[in-house]
């Protein structure tokens, strides 16, 4: 048999030992880069914690934020219901108070209408506190005064472990530091070799006095802000009426300060410790240790509480002062630390060993840590490393099904270093979190700070991940249907608490690693954006369509589509059109509720995301043989939606967001426009869609050039040989086999398409690429492998994980071709649809193999 395409290659895991990533420790900003920055250059990842290397040379410092340490307080106020909102929109006090601005920004208006006149946001302890909140655990911190005023410290991580190496020299003085972010362990290992030494060498861990309570208290956690300070809670439209602020007074039973911070040693351990407050998921509180070991040397330990100056104080860089008012206030802060000075040595070795240790992980968490240490201590650091290099190998080698293969080695550093973190999605913040343990982060959450962006929580309007499927590297996402597992209870409590229907609905987001007994609630406005929940059941639709997971499927999948699928019909306006209007509904994060739903009602995202529910429910319940009456009921419905809302422009007709409103987008709107979802969400419009169609799609990324709507471009087949830009200039080429790497990271799908359920080959690559792929993913639960040269394609190979039919475009158009079944070398008998270009149909038989092979 001839050699198959990736035979010869070198396997991903060797070409990691070739690959490094070089930075410069930032000597002031533990997060130099903007807060959702998720470059490997960043961060030290680890599968619970993220941390940030950083310092000057004196005092090299690892902060870190761990997925499970979190401020879970929460208000829990009355929920608004569906009644109540249509009340403050058909109110006559708030008649003609429209407060959509004709152009700029199109961010939503705060709140839902007020039957006085005005707008009142009944989540309003969501924006008048930080929690609930990730919080930082503390710093590791490497002292040396014979280090002050070296150059600033350079780092070498190695893609193969994961370990990170700095060298410093300072005169007669030098330091070698090795630190490893164990990924099977919660274990901070830091290996030092030193010479030349005037100063003894020491370890801290720190951690300041939490000041979260600052963004609604005063410094010393006694007095509330006054009352103009606060967070809104009604602003009335009449101006004679006054404002209604957030009335802090009422939760002083459990809104204060975080207590301090502790230290302490015992015996060869010193820790540092902080308790968060008790509520309802840890109703006795909830706290953690950062507990360290030196071994190789002996040392002196010393604690100190309610000190100042202990720490490596934070800055904002200048090119981000986003926490520069929540830095501010934590170098001001007092805080505890616990101390190991290596006696007076100027040359040696030693190595910090660190665990970190939460409530999540045992009862006792001082004896646990202390197993922890004494244990990576009588392994040591090479047997750590070894671990690491293990996890790291088993990545590489999953990934090698999604790969793909391209000539030569210029592109080995940037397949790497995008693999390198790709365990991970950005929602999760670079670890894998799961809700089920009471695990959450944000790709912006901070490192070092107290109060977090969007409280560290991820929002789930902007889930676009069925390119991550498509290479195979759905592990990644397992967090969601975590999510969903975790929460579906109290989504179906939520669709009859607010809305009164049966089913269940998940809204905007921000759901706190808390007991799901109720749905938290936190924007009254996005809470109508009714397409959130089947974009959060899209990416476990995908790990069933195109992953061929069928356990997940069964288990969690069809029962939640199905709960959705029914509010969804539930939910629906039956109007004198004889169709089905969806009222109200929100456009994302756009315009907010208006008066009488005006711009309310029938927003394309909504259409598009509630026709691919009941189509997807009912594609489950045929399968599955069961729910005939539900499934006629989704499939009239689906069928009998509004068409989608369009927009006449000087270019031409576009799709709109929400009907009577000109589409826009400017720097600060939200960066996803929903005009796009029949592309990139519900896959209505699609390479096998016809040409007016595409075309006026491609017309609306033009006219609303949003951040994120690059990839419409892609899978339109538009830009094989150039990088999308979002007004349609599409400058830049891609002239290398680099680019080429760089182009198909950003959007895989350039190898292969499958959205309409048409298997499309290489539909976005350049002519001249001579590439091959192994195992990308196609929807039937398809694993397919191909090759193309500058000729055409070479090679196809399709492994069927579900027993159905498939359905390929002939790579040969014109060309006689055989199907192959490669196990028997049987031919399999196919016909091929004309209707559109040449389509190869044939029946797939799970657990089997198939080659095309040209005549």
């Amino acid at each position: 048999m001839n050699q198959l395409p990736w035979q010869g290659y070198l396997p991903l895991k060797e070409m990691a030992k070739q690959v490094k990533i070089r930075r410069t420790l930032h000597p002031t900003c533990p997060q130099p880069q903007a807060a959702w920055s998720m470059d490997s250059k960043l961060y030290l990842n680890h599968p619970s914690i993220k941390a940030a290397l950083w310092g000057p040379p004196e005092q090299i410092t690892l902060s870190m934020i761990k997925s499970d340490v979190f401020d879970r307080r929460i208000a829990d106020p009355p929920v608004l219901t569906l009644k109540e909102l249509r009340e403050g929109a058909y109110s006559q006090a708030n008649e003609g108070f429209l407060d959509i601005q004709p152009s700029g920004n199109t961010r939503p208006k705060y709140g839902s209408l007020d039957p006085r006149g005005g707008r009142r946001e009944p989540y309003a302890a969501f924006r008048a506190y930080p929690f609930p909140c990730q919080k930082p655990v503390g710093q590791i911190i490497v002292r040396c005064n014979d280090f002050q005023g070296c150059d600033p410290v350079q780092t070498v991580q190695q893609c193969s472990s994961g370990l990170t190496t700095s060298t410093l020299v300072h005169g007669k003085a030098s330091l070698q530091l090795d630190v490893l972010l164990s990924m099977k362990r919660s274990v901070i290992a830091m290996r030092t070799e030193f010479s030349g030494l005037s100063y003894p060498l020491s370890f801290r861990l720190y951690r300041h006095r939490d000041q979260a309570h600052r963004m609604y208290m005063n410094a010393e956690g006694t007095e509330f802000k006054p009352m103009e300070e606060r967070q809104p809670v009604y602003l009335p439209r009449g101006i004679d009426q006054p404002i209604e602020y957030y009335h802090y007074e009422r939760d002083a039973a459990w809104n204060g300060p975080i207590e301090p911070p502790e230290s302490g040693s015992e015996g060869r351990f010193f820790w540092i410790r902080q308790r968060l407050p008790a509520e309802k998921t840890f109703p006795d509180g909830f706290e953690y240790v950062v507990m360290g070991l030196v071994s190789g040397s002996d040392a002196e330990l010393e604690s100190v509480e309610n000190g100042f100056g202990l720490g490596t104080p934070p800055y904002a860089d200048e090119g981000w002062t986003f926490h520069e008012k929540d830095y501010d206030r934590i170098r001001q802060a007092p805080g505890a630390a616990a101390t190991a000075g290596l006696h007076r040595l100027s040359s040696g070795q030693a190595t910090l060993y660190t665990v970190v240790v939460t409530s999540n992980d045992a009862a006792d968490i001082m004896e646990f840590a202390k197993r922890q240490l004494l244990e990576a201590e009588t392994d040591g650091f090479e047997a750590l490393l070894k671990e690491n290099t293990d996890w790291y190998d088993a990545l590489y080698d999953k990934r090698e099904h999604g790969r793909v293969l391209y000539p030569g080695d210029s592109y080995y550093d940037k397949e790497i270093t995008h693999l390198f973190n790709n365990w991970a999605c950005k929602h999760s913040g670079g670890c894998r979190t799961d809700a089920r343990k009471f695990e959450a982060s944000a790709s912006y959450a901070g490192i070092e700070t107290d109060i977090q962006p969007w409280h560290s929580l991820p929002c789930y309007n902007e889930l676009f991940y069925t390119p991550m499927v498509v290479r195979s590297r759905e592990d990644a996402l397992d967090m969601w249907w975590h999510l969903v597992e975790h929460w579906l209870p109290a989504a179906r409590k939520n669709a009859s608490e607010v809305y009164g229907l049966p089913g269940m609905i998940l809204v905007h987001g921000y759901l706190p690693p808390v007991k799901p007994d109720r749905y938290v609630h936190t924007n009254s406005a996005l809470e109508l954006c009714l397409e959130t929940g089947a974009q959060v059941l899209k990416v476990l639709w995908d790990m069933w369509d195109y992953a061929a997971d069928e356990a997940l499927m069964q288990r969690l999948l069809y029962p939640a589509l199905r709960d959705l699928a029914i509010f969804y019909l539930s939910y629906l306006e039956l109007q004198e059109d004889g169709l089905f209007h969806i009222v109200p509904a929100v456009e994302a994060e756009s315009w907010g509720i208006q008066p009488k739903f005006e711009y309310n009602r029938d927003t394309i995202s909504a259409i598009s995301m509630f026709r691919w529910t009941f189509h997807r429910a009912a594609e489950l319940a045929d399968y599955l043989g069961t729910d005939p009456n539900l499934k006629a009921d989704w499939l009239h419905a689906a069928n009998n939606l509004p068409p989608y809302p369009t927009y006449e422009t000087d270019e031409g007709l576009i799709y709109a967001g929400v009907p009577g409103i000109k589409p826009r987008w400017s720097k600060g709107c939200h960066p996803w426009y929903i005009g796009v979802y029949p592309t990139t969400l519900a896959d209505e419009i699609h390479l096998d869609s016809g040409p007016k169609e595409k075309e006026m799609m491609l017309r609306t990324v033009r006219s609303v050039p949003a951040g994120h709507n690059r990839p419409v471009y892609v899978l339109l087949g538009e830009c094989k040989d150039r990088f999308p830009t979002v007004d349609g200039v599409h400058p830049r080429t891609i002239e290398t086999y680099a680019d080429l790497c760089i182009a198909i990271n950003e959007d895989p799908e350039r190898v292969i398409n499958s959205r309409s359920g048409r298997i499309h080959l290489f539909p976005a690559v350049p002519d001249w690429a001579e590439i091959s792929f192994r195992r990308f993913q196609a929807r039937g639960g398809f694993w397919v492998s191909a090759a193309r040269t500058s000729a055409g394609v070479t090679f196809v190979e399709i492994e069927a994980r579900r027993s159905t039919l498939c359905k390929i475009m002939n790579p040969w158009p014109g060309e006689e071709i055989t199907v192959v079944e490669i196990n028997t070398g049987d031919l399999i008998d196919f016909k091929v649809d004309r209707t559109l270009q040449e389509c190869i149909l044939f029946e797939a038989e799970k657990g089997k193999t198939y080659r095309l092979v040209k005549e």
